[in-house]
């Protein structure tokens, strides 16, 4: 080996040496941190539940007991007005990708029945249309249905993730990789911003992790609604402890889906945080204090 052989070969060691260094760091840093106590964002005389952040991270929709009506703030937490009191709508409301409506499922009893009619809502003036007629349907659309409905019409998936959404009790009886989880319920599923991975949660066995065709399912953790980061590779979910009876106690986490490492969030004895909502551009997370059963906001450091 000649000299200059051995200064190229020993110049690409110190490269790799810094690149692994370069790569430990980004992975030691990549989880974001709690970087302000939590905040009150609204409070009615109503329990509030369920926040779900517009497109743009502009407003803020919340939901009542069980998932009745839907009501709209800014983000800042001003300017709160309520859009309906339809029973049920709130659950798994999704807005429209412009942000301009609101769409949910709504529950009208019928013939000793329970129908259901899905309705959109204009943000704006609170005015509805209707977009599917009342019928047994159990599921919701996902935001990417919702596109192509038309007054009167119906959904059907082509999605693993518009499965969930739809059918979520049939779902893992139809994906090849899902079937470990037949005969169980899909709940709080959660789509990637990229689109490439889904969060997804089963009762009693916690978080899980898939591609967004359903394969490569990973379990994740003990938890509950899980909320993706921008990042893509981040989920902040709650573990939540109870009596049989009331909630007694949570901690909001962040968990990186790649290497399971995570850190705590927010872990209060003055706060149960539930039901946790990413902001758009990763900088806030808002949650359901089951203590008072209002909004709040924390603000996370990178």
């Amino acid at each position: 080996m000649n000299l200059l052989t051995y200064k190229i070969n020993g110049m690409k060691k110190i490269l790799m040496f810094c690149l692994s260094l370069t790569v430990g760091i980004v992975a030691a840093v990549a989880l974001p941190k709690g970087a302000s106590s939590p905040r009150l964002l609204l409070k009615t005389d109503q329990h509030l539940m369920a926040p779900v952040w517009s497109p743009s991270g502009d407003k803020i929709a919340v939901t009542t007991d069980n998932y009745t009506g839907i009501l709209v703030a800014d983000a800042s937490g001003t300017n709160l007005r309520r859009l309906t009191s339809d029973a049920g709508v709130g659950y798994k409301m999704t807005w429209t990708a412009d942000g301009s409506r609101i769409v949910g499922r709504t529950n009208v009893a019928a013939n000793r029945m329970v129908l259901h009619e899905l309705k959109a809502y204009d943000v704006a003036s609170a005015k509805s249309s209707v977009l599917v007629a009342k019928n047994r349907f159990d599921g919701t659309p996902a935001a990417s249905q919702v596109r192509q409905l038309k007054n009167g019409g119906s959904f059907s998936p082509t999605t693993v993730f518009e499965m969930m959404l739809n059918k979520p009790a049939d779902v893992a009886s139809s994906v090849d990789g899902l079937r470990q989880f037949k005969g169980s319920v899909v709940i709080n599923p959660a789509l990637s911003p990229d689109g490439t991975k889904i969060a997804f949660q089963i009762a009693g066995k916690g978080i899980f992790v898939c591609n967004a065709d359903g394969s490569n399912v990973v379990s994740l953790c003990k938890g509950s609604y899980p909320s993706w980061l921008a990042d893509n590779r981040t989920i902040v979910m709650t573990v939540v402890t109870d009596d049989g009876m009331k909630f007694t106690s949570s901690t909001l986490y962040a968990i990186d889906v790649v290497n399971g490492s995570k850190v705590t969030l927010l872990q209060n004895s003055g706060y149960i945080p539930r039901m946790p909502a990413v902001s758009p551009d990763g900088s806030t997370v808002a949650f359901v204090n089951s203590k008072d059963s209002s909004i709040y906001t924390i603000t996370l450091k990178y």
